[in-house]
């Protein structure tokens, strides 16, 4: 008994070293998530390698700041470092073996170029850099995609992005990694998109992939930010854009007249001055209009939403969801109300809309027939993005359907004036005119030329 009761001390003081050098390891995790919640929700983050991986800008709602987002195998603290400035990170995980910290930059000057990286204690990332957007600015050109994940062809889609030198912004309408609770899935993702991430940022919304089995739209809130805050719960906002105003909202969740989504896009929507921002554009998962046979148009989606939409003059809505490439008229309720002339449109009519998810997933082929009235132009077999051009001098905007060959698919133009072309003496267009049908119009035009 004696030699058992001399070992007891010795076991205890090595237990007591033992836990105080875990402490004053862990002591700068201590400071940013508590302990316990760390050791419950991820512990293999209590090892590996601190070298930063998955960077990404993301947005505010001030042009003067950027937040940026990385990750670590490693639980630590980390910080940014931009133009001779410094700001500690946020650092947190969730219920996977990766750690992500997040930092903003502040105080910079819209249109001017910045350099930056981020890490600690000698795990620093390469410096990149980013020019913050300028709302103000008369020229803004973006990428806009939905339904991409990991296949061949998304990754044809995210080496097209990469090689844009030109784009200042990538939209995801949902549907982004299709981890589907595989969590390595969402690292792998963000790894191939980093060399766009960490000079463009990219703003989303969340898709049904977005719910992950077992996790819901946790790893969600971690990996993205839209308010500043970690674990953000901010499935609806908005970012302000030169001459467009861009509303992300979420068909994931409630939108439904009276619920707290639809009560915000109604403020949203009344706080754009259309004289200094003519256009906006809404960004959602689930589509209004679709003629894909697989999942269609959303009509709980068209009957809670269109009207406040068309009251607002919203000008655009970006879905995906179905994976193919549709764009309607402008429509409301299901009617047409303009045909515009040689693919070029006068905003204010009725929302153009159009699906988008053709960035890489496999594509839905079987379409409605016959084509409906309100679909203007569709391909159901081909990948590829759309991209954008927003001219401040014309105010109107130019979209163009690129496919993976680099062959162009659709395009057309929307402009804040009336639409007017003067051909062999026929007037063809204007606002409320060319709100008719085609064939009214026809019929109007050739009234004007017997005055």
């Amino acid at each position: 008994m004696a030699r058992l009761e001399s070992e007891i001390p010795v076991r205890n003081i090595v237990r007591t070293l033992a836990i105080a050098l875990i402490f004053l390891f862990l002591a700068p995790i201590v400071q940013a998530q508590d302990l316990g919640e760390t050791i419950q929700e991820c512990p293999g983050t209590l090892t590996g390698s601190t070298q930063p991986q998955q960077i990404h800008l993301q947005t505010t709602e001030d042009a003067t700041t950027m937040n940026v987002i990385w990750a670590t195998e490693s639980r630590t603290t980390g910080e940014v470092q931009w133009n001779g400035q410094t700001a500690p990170s946020s650092d947190y995980c969730y219920n996977h073996d990766m750690a992500f910290h997040m930092a903003t930059m502040t105080d910079l000057v819209p249109g001017e170029e910045v350099t930056y990286r981020v890490g600690n204690d000698g795990s620093w990332s390469t410096d990149y850099s980013f020019t913050p957007i300028d709302p103000n600015s008369n020229h803004f050109e973006w990428i806009s995609i939905a339904d991409h994940g990991d296949s061949s062809e998304g990754m044809d889609v995210s080496e097209a992005i990469i090689s844009d030198n030109e784009a200042q912004l990538v939209t995801m309408s949902g549907d982004i990694s299709y981890a589907d609770g595989e969590q390595s899935a969402w690292d792998d993702w963000f790894n191939f998109q980093q060399d766009s991430m960490t000079t463009v940022p990219w703003v989303t919304a969340v898709g049904n992939h977005e719910n992950e089995p077992g996790y819901g739209f946790t790893p969600y809130e971690h990996r993205f930010d839209s308010d500043g805050e970690i674990e953000s719960e901010g499935f609806w906002y908005s970012r302000q854009m030169p001459g467009v105003h861009m509303v992300f909202m979420s068909t994931e969740h409630d939108y439904e007249v009276g619920s707290t989504q639809y009560l915000w896009l109604e403020q949203e929507f009344a706080s754009v001055d259309r004289e200094v921002t003519p256009f906006i554009i809404v960004y959602g998962h689930s589509p209004m209009y679709s003629s894909n046979s697989y999942h269609g148009s959303e009509v709980e989606l068209r009957s809670a939403l269109e009207q406040l939409y068309v009251d607002n003059g919203v000008d655009l809505v970006i879905a995906g969801h179905d994976h193919f490439y549709e764009r309607t008229w402008p429509v409301s309720a299901e009617t047409v109300m303009d045909t515009g002339y040689d693919n070029r449109f006068a905003r204010g009519e009725a929302p153009i809309h159009l699906v988008i998810g053709m960035a890489g997933r496999s594509a839905y082929e079987d379409l409605d027939e016959p084509q409906p009235d309100w679909s203007a132009y569709r391909e159901n077999s081909t990948y590829g993005w759309t991209r954008w051009v927003y001219d401040g001098d014309a105010r109107e905007i130019s979209m163009t359907f690129y496919r993976l060959d680099g062959s162009i698919g659709d395009q057309f133009i929307l402009q804040d004036a009336p639409l007017n072309n003067e051909e062999d003496g026929k007037f063809l267009g204007v606002p409320g005119f060319g709100s008719m049908l085609t064939t009214v119009a026809i019929f109007g035009a050739a009234l004007r030329r017997l005055r």
